[in-house]
């Protein structure tokens, strides 16, 4: 690698490092160019030079982490989509939201959030669907549920684990599993109101 590509990695993650601290301390759209370019000590010629603009920027802090958490979390999905799997499939989620928690965290706070979850859901809908046509089907009794309804389902239960266990700091990975699959185990009792 020659130096020069080693300034522009170095320059890019110290832009991108003073931007999610930014966002953290004020709203993305009162971030500017001159706040980042300050914070990670550079000249705004720099940041001109790697990013167009701050939604650049964002954009591509997003791409990075959603793509890193889907290959993760669709390599380590078993395929199996029964209620039986769900305890290694939970594991394997929660372990692959955990090595880009604090980003994910920060994303999570943005007021872009629609874009992350549109993001995870689409690739996770199409991974279930996936699994469920090289399975013969679906998993319904009777084989009456539609395909892309359970994988909806599926997808937006894990989009609601996904945000509870970023926003709460009080569970670990292992007990909010744990947690998770006592409520599948007892039926949800209560839970659902219709």
């Amino acid at each position: 690698m020659k130096s020069s590509d080693l300034r522009i990695l170095r320059s890019k993650k110290m832009i991108k490092e003073a931007f999610l601290e930014l966002i953290t301390e004020k709203d993305y759209q009162n971030v500017t160019i001159k706040d980042i370019a300050e914070r990670a000590m550079i000249n705004r010629k720099t940041f001109y030079n790697r990013y167009e603009s701050v939604d650049a920027l964002f954009q591509e802090i997003l791409h990075e982490n959603i793509s890193s958490l889907l290959q993760s979390s669709c390599r380590d999905f078993d395929g199996d989509i029964t209620p039986g799997s769900l305890p290694h499939n939970i594991r394997a989620f929660l372990g692959n939201l955990s090595l880009n928690k604090e980003v994910l965290q920060i994303l999570l706070n943005h007021v872009s959030v629609y874009v992350l979850d549109r993001q995870i859901e689409k690739c996770l809908q199409s991974h279930f669907r996936e699994k469920a046509a090289a399975e013969g089907g679906n998993q319904c009794p009777g084989n009456n549920c539609p395909p892309t309804l359970l994988s909806g389902l599926t997808a937006s239960f894990y989009m609601v684990l996904a945000k509870w266990w970023l926003t709460q700091q009080e569970y670990s990975e292992e007990q909010a599993a744990t947690i998770v699959e006592d409520i599948i185990n007892n039926g949800f009792p209560g839970l659902l109101i219709i």
